[in-house]
């Protein structure tokens, strides 16, 4: 059983009425995928080169164009 601090991750879980199982998956979802980092750096370079004049339909046309796959929905979050 992992520790943090004093306390074990299972006590911290009853605690908050989270499930360890919840707990975990959670944990996951946070880590960033390398890939879509890259896209975001992409999309974050398209903004800045069109002084921010871009909305997110042209942002995504400019990144097909320059050959990446994507859509609108690749970024909204």
């Amino acid at each position: 059983m992992s520790m943090q601090g004093k306390m074990c991750i299972e006590r911290m879980c009853q605690l908050v009425g989270v499930s360890r199982a919840g707990f975990y998956r959670s944990l996951k979802a946070q880590e960033p995928v390398e890939e879509d980092m890259e896209v975001r750096s992409a999309i974050q370079n398209v903004f800045v080169e069109h002084k921010r004049r871009y909305g997110y339909r042209r942002v995504s046309k400019e990144l097909q164009r320059r050959g990446m796959l994507v859509n609108q929905s690749a970024w909204r979050g």
